[in-house]
């Protein structure tokens, strides 16, 4: 009965993909510009307190290690008893 509507939903489907495509590479186009935009505004930040930001992760990761394994370790000796 409807049978005229079938290549006239595919004309819609090609167009729609066409504009939903469109979009999405416009998207990823101003996603792109804007983490080079913060990369460009937070380099010299990163240069400026690196002498702060290098002990500091150095101490982090030492400190998480160190739960983790004394996490690791309690669990053992809970499970062994």
């Amino acid at each position: 009965m409807f049978s005229f509507l079938n290549p006239l939903s595919e004309v819609f489907q090609v167009v729609i993909a066409a504009v939903a495509s469109i979009v999405f590479l416009g998207l990823a186009g101003l996603t792109l510009a804007a983490s080079a935009a913060a990369l460009t505004i937070t380099s010299p930040l990163f240069i400026i307190f690196s002498p702060i930001l290098v002990p500091a992760t150095i101490a982090t990761a030492v400190l998480i290690s160190g739960f983790t394994a004394g996490g690791t370790l309690g669990a053992m000796a809970v499970a062994l008893i």
